[in-house]
């Protein structure tokens, strides 16, 4: 059954132009490999992860960047603690 004056049913939302997010995410990549890796990796994971579902073109980078970080700087960490007290 049809009704009458209908509006048209909604477009898809194009893929966004701005990298704002994914920008944000790549950062905290980099500052989780020197500072406090739990919280600024898994922030830059998650910044990352709404960036590459708002369709922002870097959000990949944005995903990535945050994990190696995270891991990095664990490891980092790891040594770091490990040569200061010779365990």
């Amino acid at each position: 059954m049809s009704y009458p004056n209908q509006p048209y049913p909604p477009q898809p939302q194009p893929p966004n132009n701005s990298n704002t997010l994914s920008i944000v995410g790549i950062v905290l990549g980099c500052v989780a490999l020197i500072f406090c890796p739990p919280l600024f990796g898994i922030a830059g994971i998650i910044c990352g992860a709404i960036a590459k579902s708002k369709g922002e073109r870097l959000a990949m980078a944005g995903i990535l960047v945050p994990a190696a970080g995270l891991v990095l700087g664990m490891v980092l960490g790891f040594v770091v603690f490990q040569g200061m007290y010779n365990v």
